[in-house]
Parts: C-alpha cells; sequence; structure tokens
C-alpha cells in the first residue's frame, strides 16, 4: 500500500517541506490524491492526499483554519498546501492545530504542479493496484487447491492470516470458535455489541457493502456471515487495530477467504451427511438383526466410533406434527421424510448434548419417521434417568422447532448386551400402544403395565400373529366393506358377559340388529360365541389387536388363506 512517506521522498517533491506530522508518516496511506479548494463540504474522502493553494481563504487565517479542520474531519491522509501566491507562510495556528491532532501538512514550493504530483502519485497507486491485483488473483486459486487437497478450516485461516496479517476467527453456525488465532474473548465482547452498534461500511465494493463494522476503543472488528445455498453456515470475523482500517486489497481477501470458508463448510456437511448415513444404515442392520458376522460388526463399529459392547435401553420416537410446522415455517410443502432429515442434523446434536448431560452413552439412528436411540444402562441408571434425558431432548429443540410434538416408546430395562432387536420391538411396541390407546404426545415405558407388557410380548411374537390371524383378519376385511364395526360389537358384548339386552342398550342398537351382528361374527370367525375356548380366542386376538402393535399387512401376511365370499 501507498503511505504519506512514499510521497514525499519522490523526486519531484524533493523541494517540499514536511510542517507536522513525522511521527505518523508511515502510518498514513494514501488512496487517492485531489485537488480541494474551501469550502470543503463532502469533497474530501477517507485516506485522501489533498493539494490546495488556500485561493478560496483569502488571506483569512481563520477561514484557513476552518479549511484545514474540515479537511482533517473527513479523514484525509495529508494537507499539501502550496505557497507563494495566495499563501506565502503557513500560519502558526494551522501548525499548532495539525501538531495537536499528528495531522500531516506539507508545504509545497509554487513552483510544483499540481498536475505533475496527481500524476506521479497516480502511477505509484497504479502500479500497487496491479501488483495487488495479481496478488489477489493468486489467493482465490491456493484456497482452491488448498480445499481439494483436503486441507481443514484451521489450514485454510491460517494462510488468510497470513495473507492479511491480521487475526481472523472462522465461526459455525452455532457461533462456536473452529478455526483461526484471533483472541476469542475480544472477538465475542465486540461482536456482542452488534446490537447496538451496527454499521455499514461506506463503499461501492460488492462484499464491503456486507460487512458489519463495530469499533471499540482498541480494535476494529469486521463481521461477515457464511452461506451456502443461501443457508447461514457461519461467521468470520476479523480483527485489526483501531488505526489500521481495512484497505481495498484486504477486502478482496476476505471475500475471498468467505468463498472458500463456504466452499469448505460445503464439502464437509456432504461428508458428514454421507457418514452419518452410513452409520445410520449399519445401525439399522444391526436393529433388525440382519446376521452380521461379528468381524463386520466389529470393523464397522471401529469405523464409525459405535460401542456394541455395552447394555443400551432402546427409546423409539415419533414426531408427531412436524409436517404440519415445517410447512408453517417454511411455507412449502415438503414431503415428511424430509423434513425429518432436516430435523437430524439439529436432533443428533441434541442428542449428544442430552447424553453427555446424564453421562451415558448414546447411539443414534432413524428410519422413516422414527427416530430410534440406544442409551446406556449403568448400575446407577433409573426410571429418571431417560425421562431427564428426553426432557433435555424435547426442551432443546424447542427452540429450533417451537411446537413439535413426540410421542415416545420405551423398551425394557436392563436388556442385557447385544439385544438391540429385541429392545427395539419392545420400544416400538410400547410407541405404537401408547399412541393408540392413552394419545399422541405420551411416553410409555414397555415395562410400567404388567397387563399391557404381556400383550405386547404376545403381540411381537410370530407365532401369536400366526394364531390371531385366523379369526382377525375376516372381522377386518368385513368391517371394512360393510362399515359394521364387529370388533366393536363384540367388546360391547364380552364386556356385558354375554347379555344381549343389556349389550343392545349400550351400543344403541335394536336387539334383533345385534344378534344378526353376532351371529355374522361367528360365520366369519367360525368360532361360537358359547363356547368358552372359543370366546376367549376370540377376546385374546382382538386385545391384542388393540395395542395397535399388530399391522394390517402383518395380519394378511399371518393368515393361513385368504377369506372369500364376504
Amino acid at each position: 500500500m501507498l503511505h504519506v512517506r512514499d510521497i514525499i521522498e519522490l523526486p519531484l517533491l524533493k523541494t517540499s517541506t514536511l510542517k507536522t506530522g513525522k511521527a505518523v508518516l508511515n502510518n498514513k496511506m494514501v488512496e487517492w490524491v485531489s485537488v480541494i479548494e474551501y469550502p470543503v463540504e463532502n469533497f474530501v474522502r477517507e485516506n485522501e492526499f489533498v493539494l490546495t493553494t488556500g485561493i478560496g481563504c483569502h488571506e483569512d487565517i481563520d477561514i484557513l483554519l476552518e479549511f484545514v479542520k474540515d479537511v482533517y474531519d473527513s479523514g484525509a491522509s495529508a494537507l499539501a498546501i502550496a505557497t507563494g501566491r495566495y499563501i506565502f507562510e503557513i500560519p502558526d495556528e494551522i501548525i499548532r492545530f495539525a501538531e495537536e491532532r499528528n495531522f500531516i501538512i506539507i508545504e509545497l514550493p509554487w513552483e510544483i504542479r499540481f498536475a505533475d504530483i496527481i500524476q506521479e502519485v497516480m502511477r505509484e497507486l497504479n502500479q500497487i493496484q496491479q501488483l495487488d491485483l495479481k496478488r489477489s488473483n493468486g489467493i482465490p486459486q491456493k484456497l482452491i487447491q488448498m480445499i481439494l487437497d483436503g486441507k481443514d478450516l484451521r489450514q485454510i485461516s491460517s494462510y488468510v492470516e497470513q495473507e492479511l496479517n491480521l487475526p481472523i476467527l472462522v465461526l459455525n453456525k452455532k457461533g462456536k470458535p473452529v478455526a483461526g488465532s484471533a483472541d476469542q474473548s475480544k472477538v465475542f465482547a465486540i461482536r456482542n455489541q452488534f446490537k447496538k452498534q451496527i454499521k455499514q461500511e461506506g463503499s461501492n465494493h460488492p462484499l464491503q457493502s456486507k460487512i458489519r463494522v463495530i469499533t471499540d476503543k482498541e480494535y476494529n472488528l469486521y463481521h461477515l456471515s457464511i452461506q451456502t445455498n443461501g443457508e447461514h453456515e457461519g461467521e468470520i470475523c476479523v480483527l485489526s487495530d483501531v488505526n489500521d482500517p481495512l484497505n481495498q486489497e484486504k477486502i478482496h481477501i476476505i471475500e475471498h477467504a468467505t468463498m472458500a470458508s463456504a466452499l469448505w463448510f460445503t464439502r464437509n456437511n456432504v461428508a458428514t451427511e454421507a457418514e452419518m448415513h452410513l452409520q445410520n444404515e449399519f445401525l439399522l442392520k444391526v436393529i433388525k438383526d440382519e446376521n452380521l458376522s461379528e468381524e463386520y460388526k466389529t470393523t464397522k463399529a471401529e469405523q464409525f466410533q459405535c460401542n456394541l459392547e455395552l447394555p443400551y435401553e432402546c427409546i423409539v420416537g415419533y414426531p408427531e406434527n412436524l409436517d404440519t410446522l415445517m410447512e408453517k415455517d417454511y411455507n412449502r410443502n415438503l414431503n415428511n421424510e424430509n423434513e425429518l432429515e432436516q430435523m437430524i442434523s439439529y436432533l443428533k446434536e441434541e442428542l449428544i448434548y442430552a447424553a453427555e448431560a446424564v453421562k451415558h452413552q448414546m447411539l443414534f439412528a432413524y428410519e422413516d419417521d422414527l427416530i430410534i436411540i440406544f442409551l446406556e444402562v449403568t448400575k446407577e441408571s433409573t426410571t429418571d434417568s431417560v425421562n431427564h434425558f428426553l426432557d433435555l431432548i424435547e426442551r432443546r429443540l424447542h427452540h429450533f422447532f417451537p411446537g413439535l410434538t413426540f410421542s415416545w416408546g420405551i423398551g425394557k430395562h436392563r436388556e442385557g448386551i447385544g439385544e438391540f432387536p429385541k429392545s427395539f420391538k419392545k420400544a416400538k411396541a410400547a410407541l405404537d400402544m401408547g399412541r393408540n390407546q392413552i394419545g399422541i404426545g405420551k411416553r410409555l415405558k414397555f415395562d410400567e403395565m404388567r397387563m399391557n407388557r404381556l400383550l405386547l410380548n404376545l403381540a411381537i411374537n410370530e407365532e401369536v400373529q400366526e394364531i390371531i390371524a385366523g379369526p382377525l383378519l375376516p372381522l377386518i376385511q368385513y368391517d371394512e366393506k360393510r362399515d359394521m364395526d364387529l370388533i366393536h360389537t363384540f367388546k360391547g358384548y364380552n364386556r356385558n358377559s354375554g347379555n344381549v339386552s343389556q349389550t343392545a342398550r349400550e351400543l344403541n342398537l335394536h336387539r334383533q340388529s345385534l344378534l344378526y351382528r353376532l351371529r355374522k361374527i361367528e360365520s366369519l370367525t367360525g368360532l361360537s360365541l358359547v363356547n368358552p375356548d372359543d370366546l376367549f380366542l376370540l377376546d385374546f386376538s382382538i386385545r391384542v389387536w388393540s395395542t395397535g402393535v399388530i399391522k394390517r399387512e402383518q395380519i394378511e401376511k399371518s393368515s393361513p388363506s385368504p377369506i372369500n365370499g364376504l
């Protein structure tokens, strides 16, 4: 960059005299040169080398002092006054004003033409600009190559700091420092004032209009947002001395650094999502008990840092109203799978936080609409541990998705090491029963109620499913076609101990209509309602079906033969 010392050392100005500001010659940079006469108004820019003859001051010291004050207040780098025609000697009042403020004033002999000074200064500025441009053009190529070479963000930020000769701090989307050597306490102290004092840098530069700048007594903090595909990914904070504002060259470097950081975050997000999908697929295979070899499980567990050698309790969650919230918040229609995908990255971080808070290991997977969690069981684990864990998750998720409702099913406590499939089936059964019998937004533990535990255990047994499919399927199919609700009719009949008159009154049916339905139940199922064994089998089948654990497809699959002629 060009400084005032570089200008006064030009051969053209060897006869000039430096009157004030010797101590700051190396600090005051020059970005432009101009000729200004009284009045100044708004015609002087910051870091401008100003030339004047004082013609508008009419040898009036007060007017000349006012002129010098206005040039100083405009942020000019220096003021060069040509003497010998309108001003013969720079007054002492002007010298005192400039000395008190370390403002540079240069006395020029009248013989030196302003046009020659402007030409020389512009030639120096153009040379510097060409060098800066050449150097600046090489920076994005270097940054892109670093990303292609797999360099991490710390290495990239170190290179940017070297080029800027300033410390920076790169923050992720949660505002956590991830790279850079700038003093974090100073950055955050100034950054927290953005809400109180934010100004837009006055420049036509396409990036600089996005830079937020705040100044305290010692530092300027330049703050830029990192975005990818319109999504906020993080921030870059550049810390500089209050007397060292960013020049055009540094603005270009920061622009390239911002773009490189956005590219790095994009690449990192893709890699993270790919690894998360692979880990998710592995855990789903373990949960579904796909006859995986021990060698395969050991290798994958090490790759994804999953400890499978601990006892876990399974928790299965279902976000009840996520699609409605997404449509409301983002004003767009998305299928539930995509909505869940958008929540996964937030959810996983919150799960990790919650697991650390309760001091338990945790494994996490998701499939379709379900969130599957395996929380470590320790000697100190209690029922409150799971509830505390879920409380933390729901409380923190509420900040991202206000109004989101979860239903939870919790597997049997202390199932044992490696019992992932068994624990998952019980947690999923508890979730289904809770949603069907208790309602949404609840938590149901598998081992809370003895009768439900018995029914849930039987419901997930394949042999039981095959036994109950015979009497259940014809009733389900008939109710779907005729809308007669024979299952509900049987529940009322059995609840009233076979009393037809009492059942008819309770169901608000004519006695003959009820008798017709009861005969239809017997003909469809092949069971007699007066035979205790048949009555027990039908009651048991309907109770298991009412848990909500068994789906229609499972009943059809387990049925010995299709039912015709309904």
